[in-house]
C-alpha cells in the first residue's frame, strides 16, 4: 500500500476532493453541494433558494496579531458575504464561532465583535447566535445563510466557449490592506444573477492565477487571458494581480451577445473589465508559467 499523499502535495483542491469525495447529498432537497462558492439548498416555492456558507479567518493566517481589531471583526463576516455575491445572493443570517486564548483581551474582543456588528448592519444580515472555545490562536468562524427570491444562483459550472471573462474593481491589492477593508459586491452579483446575464461566477479569494481555472474546470473549458486587460490595484505589479489572492472582486463570464448590454446597463460605480476569453476543453489556457494563485498548503 503506498503512503498517503502530503498536504504540501494535494493542496487545497486535492485535499477537499479527498475528504468529501463521499458525500453525496439529496438531489432534490441539495442542488449544488461541495464545489461551489456556496452550497445551494432548495426553499419553498418555485424559484427561490436557500445558500449556506462558512468562513473562517485565523490569527497569524488571515489577519496579523496587531492589526485593529474592528477590522478582524469586519473581515470575517465580509468574507463569507463575498460568496454570497459570487453566486448573486442576498444574505439573511449569520452565527459566529469564537475560539480564543484564555488571556486575551476582553476590550480586544468587544473591537472585534463591534466591527462584526457594523458590517452586518451595513448589509442587513442577522447575527442570531454562535459558540465560543478555547484555542491556541484567536478565530473567528462564520456560518451564513442566503437566499435567492425569483431567480437562480449563478454557478461556476455555466460558462461556455466564446464567453467573456471579466472582473469587478482592481486586483493585487492585498499587501496594502484590501483585504481588511474591501466592500463585498452583493449589490453587484445580485444584479448579474437577477438580469441573468453572467453565465457563470465566483469571488477571487485565492487569487485570480486559482480561481480562474476553478471555473474553467468547472465549466469544462479553458481560458485564454490578455495580460494587459487586467486591472491592478495602485502599485501592484501583474504577479501580485495574479497570485496574491483576497481581492474579494467578482470574476465571471459573459455570452458576446450580452455583454453591449452589461455595458450599457451597469448600474454601479464599480467598474467591469473584460480580461480574455472561455475556449473549449482540452485546449491550452493561457496564464503566464508559474502562475497558480495562493493555496494554504502547497509550497510557493
Amino acid at each position: 500500500m503506498s503512503a498517503p499523499a502530503s498536504l504540501a502535495t494535494l493542496g487545497e483542491n486535492g485535499l477537499l476532493r479527498l475528504l468529501t469525495a463521499r458525500w453525496k447529498p439529496d438531489p432534490r432537497k441539495v442542488p449544488v453541494g461541495v464545489g461551489d462558492d456556496c452550497a445551494v439548498l432548495r426553499g419553498e416555492g418555485k424559484n427561490r433558494f436557500l445558500l449556506f456558507k462558512t468562513d473562517a479567518v485565523v490569527e497569524g493566517v488571515h489577519f496579523r496579531p496587531r492589526e485593529k481589531p474592528e477590522l478582524i471583526g469586519r473581515k470575517a463576516l465580509a468574507r463569507a458575504l463575498s460568496d454570497l455575491a459570487a453566486m448573486g445572493a442576498a444574505p439573511l443570517a449569520a452565527v459566529i464561532t469564537l475560539g480564543v486564548a484564555k488571556h486575551e483581551s476582553v476590550r480586544r474582543l468587544k473591537g472585534i465583535y463591534a466591527g462584526l456588528e457594523k458590517i452586518a448592519k451595513k448589509y442587513g444580515v442577522n447575527l442570531v447566535g454562535g459558540e465560543t472555545t478555547r484555542a491556541k490562536e484567536l478565530f473567528l468562524n462564520v456560518a451564513l445563510i442566503g437566499e435567492c427570491r425569483g431567480y437562480a444562483p449563478v454557478l461556476r459550472s455555466g460558462a461556455k466557449a466564446g464567453d467573456l471573462i471579466a472582473v469587478t474593481g482592481q486586483l493585487g491589492g492585498t499587501q496594502s490592506g484590501k483585504h481588511l477593508r474591501f466592500a463585498p459586491r452583493l449589490a453587484e452579483g445580485e444584479w448579474l444573477a437577477r438580469k441573468k446575464i453572467a453565465t457563470a461566477m465566483m469571488d477571487l479569494s485565492d487569487g485570480l492565477g486559482a480561481d480562474l481555472p476553478r471555473l474553467a474546470k468547472a465549466s469544462g473549458a479553458s481560458f485564454q487571458i490578455e495580460a494587459k486587460a487586467i486591472p491592478r490595484s495602485p502599485n501592484a505589479s501583474l504577479h501580485a494581480a495574479i497570485n496574491d489572492g483576497e481581492d474579494y472582486e467578482l470574476l465571471f463570464t459573459v455570452p458576446p451577445s450580452r455583454a453591449e448590454k452589461l455595458k450599457k446597463e451597469w448600474p454601479f460605480a464599480t467598474p467591469v473589465h473584460f480580461i480574455g476569453v472561455m475556449g473549449r476543453r482540452g485546449a491550452r489556457s493561457g496564464f503566464p508559467t508559474g502562475t497558480y494563485g495562493f493555496d494554504h498548503f502547497k509550497q510557493h
